[in-house]
């Protein structure tokens, strides 16, 4: 058995695990199926995927082994300050991410998209739940920092010019193993075959297949940034195409449904938000602290397959971070 000292910052090790763990946080092991299961969930939520490329595949895997340990260990804190979040909290938050990108009523739409990605809705909901009892925790262990009124307009001030509403576009997207595959998806639509049955035989992204390609109202920053870059430099005009543009998780055609101009907002309409987002970047230090400490303390050890490039930096903010799909 091979045990690196825990020095500093360093909170990882290097032993045997039992056949089929991915790693081991606290005593308890995750394997390799629950990783998985981790996964399908996260690629339903927020179209985690892992990349096309080998070599990257290899590197998203490794740090998505990374970011569910940190999850682990939150919900270990989550458990032991005995944190609750109810299901009705759970329920509001789950409609609201349905509402948004299936339509209002849209839940058959959404279980169907969950069970082709090889979810169900109650994972999604304990992956929801989990990121609302982090946020609970978060603030029982570091507080909430006051912000006065005179940091607030200072601040308004200095980031007037990133406040408001960003444009938003409507999306339809199809993801290709190649860029033949995505030039002749996209001669099919310029032909005038309809998006929804090109999308539905040729798309590799289950979730958004099972729904014609249908990404929903998205900003720049929901995309990967080539993916972004192509669908929001496209004309103004509803319809226009884009792609091919090669992402992580292969090569994407697309078409604009929709677009929502960005609008600049007052400083009583920012007041909220960025009062809540002041208090956020003041407590994130001690936040990060505290995690590293506890990531420290649950001896995280990593089979050998599943073993980070750097094991030891934690998320910049302080949560479980995810690979961009």
């Amino acid at each position: 058995m091979v045990v690196l000292v825990v020095l500093g910052a360093v909170w990882w090790q290097s032993t045997e695990l039992p056949s089929g763990a991915a790693f081991r946080a606290n005593g308890e092991v995750t394997t390799i199926d629950q990783l998985d299961d981790r996964i399908a969930t996260l690629h339903a939520l927020y179209g985690l995927s892992p990349p096309a490329d080998p070599a990257q595949a290899d590197a998203f895997r490794r740090e998505v082994a990374k970011s569910v340990a940190v999850s682990d260990v939150l919900d270990r804190a989550v458990s032991d300050e005995q944190i609750t979040v109810p299901q009705q909290e759970v329920d509001q938050a789950t409609s609201a991410y349905v509402a948004r990108f299936f339509g209002v009523g849209g839940t058959d739409t959404f279980v169907e998209a969950l069970a082709a990605a090889g979810t169900s809705i109650d994972a999604v909901q304990d992956e929801i739940r989990r990121q609302l009892a982090v946020t609970e925790l978060m603030s029982k262990v570091v507080g909430t920092p006051s912000v006065s009124d005179e940091d607030l307009r200072v601040a308004f001030d200095q980031r007037r010019s990133s406040l408001g509403t960003p444009e938003k576009r409507s999306l339809r997207n199809i993801v290709l193993i190649d860029r033949p595959s995505a030039l002749a998806a996209l001669d099919r639509l310029k032909a005038g075959e309809p998006f929804e049955k090109v999308a539905s035989t040729s798309s590799l992204d289950a979730v958004t297949r099972s729904r014609g390609g249908w990404l929903g109202e998205v900003t720049r920053t929901d995309l990967e940034s080539p993916v972004a870059a192509a669908a929001f430099a496209v004309g103004v005009g509803v319809g226009q195409l884009y792609g091919p543009v090669n992402g992580s998780r292969g090569w994407n055609v697309g078409r604009v449904e929709a677009i929502v101009a960005p609008a600049p907002l007052t400083f009583e309409q920012a007041a909220p938000a960025l009062r809540r987002r002041l208090q956020a970047e003041r407590t994130l230090p001690a936040w990060q602290d505290w995690l590293q400490r506890r990531m420290r303390d649950a001896h995280v050890e990593y089979s050998d397959a599943y073993r980070p490039a750097d094991p030891d930096p934690l998320p910049t903010d302080g949560t479980p971070a995810l690979p961009h799909g």
